[in-house]
């Protein structure tokens, strides 16, 4: 059995997990950074790889080796390979096995990590790593194996994977009550226009969206503070300076008396339908992966 793979020498574990180190990182240079001597191995690693398979599996550009389409296609089975193995091993020893979850930092503060608990109560031989990514790093990842789970836009998911539905998230805007002007009633039209606001500026379709309903209230968007993330405009609206437009998961341990939470229709624009999403290939790969999917699904659920 297996005659054809064992005839040649060139085919090695260690030699297929450099394959896939290189692919992630994108080059043996990112790999082995400031390693000379070990790029030179890597090097040559691939080489046999290819000399072995019979088709480059990368090529130089300029000074960098990448991989090529083949190159890439080998990585994948690699990975799925390397993974299995790793698994069994873990569970021959009775240890934990690791999967990753992949989700923008929000959802991981607010969603993941308060829940995550009763997932791992469900599915008590795992253990679960977050990372924090965009929309099409988490596509890219779990279509070639690097992440296992990912929550994302439900709208982005590709048809090439396979998705839950957790529901909507919903957003509204959160004002210090130190902000109000006295016998006045805050409205959204309101506060765009008059209040400091704290946006985010690395979500473009959410300011973009933002813009479109300060400018249908009849003011332009100008934010007083610029974040980088939904967590730091929070961490703004607890100085009491600053109101904000957040998730509403984000404000359950806001109390009330300090702060008012205004619903306006016109924030439907920015409800996202999140789904968790994972690679069809995850489930012959990896044994465990349809029941921690089912208590993903469950326990991250926005709307109960």
């Amino acid at each position: 059995m297996f005659e054809n793979l064992f005839s040649e020498r060139g085919l090695s574990l260690d030699r297929l997990r450099v394959l896939v180190e290189v692919h992630d990182a994108g080059s043996i240079a990112a790999a082995v950074p400031g390693d000379p001597v070990r790029q030179s191995q890597y090097s040559r690693q691939i080489r046999e790889l290819s000399e072995y398979f019979g088709c480059d599996v990368a090529q130089r550009s300029g000074k960098v080796l990448r991989l090529t389409p083949q190159g890439a296609r080998l990585a994948q089975l690699a990975r799925s390979h390397l993974q299995s193995i790793e698994d069994f091993r873990a569970e021959c020893r009775a240890e934990s096995v690791d999967y990753t979850i992949a989700a923008g930092d929000s959802i991981i503060q607010w969603l993941v990590i308060p829940r995550v608990g009763n997932v791992l109560a469900t599915v008590p031989d795992v253990r679960l790593a977050t990372a924090n990514l965009r929309t099409n790093d988490i596509v890219q990842q779990l279509s070639d194996g690097r992440i296992d789970f990912g929550i994302l836009r439900r709208n982005a998911v590709p048809a090439t994977l396979k998705s839950k539905p957790l529901g909507k998230l919903k957003y509204t805007l959160v004002v210090p009550r130190e902000l109000k002007p006295p016998r006045l009633k805050v409205t959204l039209a309101h506060a765009l226009a008059h209040l400091p606001i704290a946006s985010q500026k690395s979500d473009g379709q959410f300011i973009r969206r933002l813009r479109e309903i300060a400018n249908a209230s009849g003011t332009d968007l100008t934010p007083s503070l610029l974040c980088e993330s939904f967590p730091q405009s929070l961490s703004a609206v607890r100085t009491g300076c600053f109101a904000a437009i957040l998730p509403k998961i984000a404000t359950s341990d806001l109390k009330e008396p300090r702060y008012l939470m205004i619903e306006d229709k016109a924030l439907a624009v920015l409800h996202r339908d999140l789904a968790l999403a994972w690679n069809p290939r995850l489930s012959h790969v990896r044994p465990i992966a349809n029941k921690l999917a089912d208590a993903l699904s469950r326990q991250l659920a926005i709307d109960r």
